[in-house]
């Protein structure tokens, strides 16, 4: 039996490599969709968080994973969490993140096919390699009827 390694050898980063991590950090922090302000209306019993993007979301207190033995009182507190990626409710010790927010009110099905649409709009030189070789072959092959 052979000797199995555990963890990987550690490199550090170069001065280069930290500098352009943290700009990329720094990027995501101004351009990601946060949110703005939340609250809990109690009436309809909702979440409402207005998002960066302009967009407010409605989101049922029962439809977040847990939330729905939470009492509504509680909720009064409810507030974004700096930097605003999620809201948070000190009295019922419980939170969510914007991503699931939004993952709950579009749904699974939308968001899967947003991804694959997504994908399939990215260019890649392999891509564009296959597209090259099929136009050489004739194109796509028409459909039959």
């Amino acid at each position: 039996m052979g000797s199995k390694r555990i963890g990987a050898t550690v490199r550090p980063l170069s001065d280069a490599q930290i500098e352009a991590l943290q700009k990329q950090a720094r990027e995501h922090q101004r351009t990601a969709t946060k949110i703005r302000t939340a609250r809990f209306d109690r009436e309809r019993d909702v979440v409402v968080a207005e998002l960066t993007t302009g967009v407010t979301l409605l989101v049922p207190r029962g439809a977040i994973p847990r939330w729905g033995g939470i009492d509504p009182a509680k909720l009064a507190d409810l507030a974004p969490q700096k930097p605003g990626f999620s809201v948070w409710s000190k009295a019922a010790d419980a939170g969510v993140r914007v991503d699931d927010l939004i993952a709950i009110t579009a749904g699974p099905t939308l968001l899967r096919d947003l991804g694959a649409r997504a994908l399939g709009a990215a260019k890649s030189p392999r891509k564009a390699a296959s597209s090259r070789a099929n136009g050489q072959k004739g194109g796509r092959p028409r459909k039959s009827a």
